[in-house]
């Protein structure tokens, strides 16, 4: 194998390539940009990446048949949210009620409890755990309303390569480095775009090529597709302020929050232009750049307070729409595969036996954790 080049070697190791990537990624245009790097992990069995996903179950549970004023058993689809001491309600009822047994799915309950109105209970209907009270010198009960779960991906392996002729190293030799500096700046563009797709779209999934194995990890539309994940047809309709505030309320509903939306191009400018049509010019100032483009977007559910910055992604299609918590995704570096202590890239010498010229690769191993999908990503596709 070749010996690379001293000066070949200090301006393409890994302590550049590394603060060279950063400065791609956050000037990024896209979701990549507004996302943070989690530690770096071991993987298990080679290419998985675990965590713990934690869902507040902000809901309480669903009624499993009609439930008629006087009575005192009420049937839920999980009776391990609940236990004894509970006042719980009803969406749009005031009566409160108070859980004095769990049995199974099986409520024992006190109807009109604390002075309220005893009222029928339609099958489907929410049964929201508005607080517990215990007994003086009660033990701990464990119940379904923190529900810690494991989750998994994989983790994938990303490459590009920087390849300097013989003329172009004598070049570098001599101080003209403008060639390698050309190429260091496309491959980490290149990298940060594979990057930012890879969250969107990639797919958790295995290969085998050539008789070996190649994994892939799943991105945030993936999530929203998986069991438990929120995604919304739209039927080819056309893009509204009301779906915006339904995705908004379906998070919050499910004990989640929103904090950005990512679109294409055409969904920019066709929320640009439905927020030209019906903001005031006051509430349209706060959310403009001083060049007039709009970068945030305020929920019309004012008791939510819902503000989402808007990020232009061109790698979403243009009849699709995310929205999500920009503190849940993370990118996680794999510790065993990449070289320095943070994990991220590495470089290796990647020259060919009888090359005229020399050669570098650039290599990383990467997963996505979706924490919390279930209650803070949300999908609207399928827009007319």
């Amino acid at each position: 194998m070749a010996i690379l080049s001293a000066d070949f070697l200090a301006v393409l190791n890994e302590k550049v390539i590394n603060p060279a990537f950063e400065v791609a990624r956050t000037n990024y245009t896209g979701v990549l940009s507004r996302i943070s790097y989690g530690a770096a992990r071991q993987p298990e069995s080679g290419y998985k990446l675990n965590w713990l996903n934690q869902q507040i179950g902000a809901g309480g549970n669903t009624v499993n048949g009609a439930v008629l004023a006087a009575a005192t058993t009420i049937a839920v689809d999980n009776g391990s949210f609940f236990r004894a001491g509970m006042q719980v309600s009803v969406k749009n009822s005031n009566e409160v009620i108070l859980v004095t047994a769990v049995s199974g799915n099986n409520l024992t309950v006190v109807r009109g409890f604390g002075g309220t109105t005893a009222a029928n209970i339609a099958d489907n209907a929410v049964l929201t755990i508005d607080s517990t009270g215990r007994e003086e010198n009660s033990i701990g009960v464990d119940d379904g309303i923190f529900e810690p779960n494991p989750s998994e991906n994989y983790f994938q392996t990303l490459d590009t390569q920087i390849t300097l002729s013989r003329r172009a190293l004598a070049q570098a030799q001599i101080g003209n480095y403008n060639d390698m500096q050309m190429q260091l700046a496309e491959r980490v563009n290149q990298l940060t775009i594979q990057l930012n797709r890879m969250l969107i779209r990639g797919r958790k999934a295995t290969a085998t090529i050539g008789g070996k194995l190649h994994t892939y990890s799943g991105g945030m539309i993936y999530h929203t597709e998986q069991t438990g994940g929120y995604a919304v047809d739209n039927a080819a309709a056309a893009l509204t302020f009301a779906k915006i505030d339904d995705l908004v309320e379906q998070i919050v509903l499910r004990g989640g929050k929103t904090d950005t939306i990512a679109v294409n191009t055409r969904l920019a400018r066709v929320i640009q232009g439905l927020v030209n049509a019906n903001y005031s010019s006051q509430r349209l100032s706060e959310n403009l750049t001083d060049r007039g483009a709009l970068v945030a977007l305020t929920s019309d559910l004012p008791i939510l307070g819902q503000i989402n910055s808007i990020i232009v992604d061109t790698s979403l299609n243009d009849s699709e729409l995310l929205m999500f918590d920009s503190m849940k995704p993370k990118i996680i570096p794999m510790a065993s595969g990449n070289a320095n202590a943070d994990g991220n890239w590495r470089t290796l010498d990647s020259t060919q036996k009888g090359q005229d010229g020399e050669s570098i690769r650039i290599v990383g191993d990467f997963g996505i954790e979706m924490s919390s999908f279930k209650t803070n990503l949300a999908r609207l596709h399928n827009i007319g």
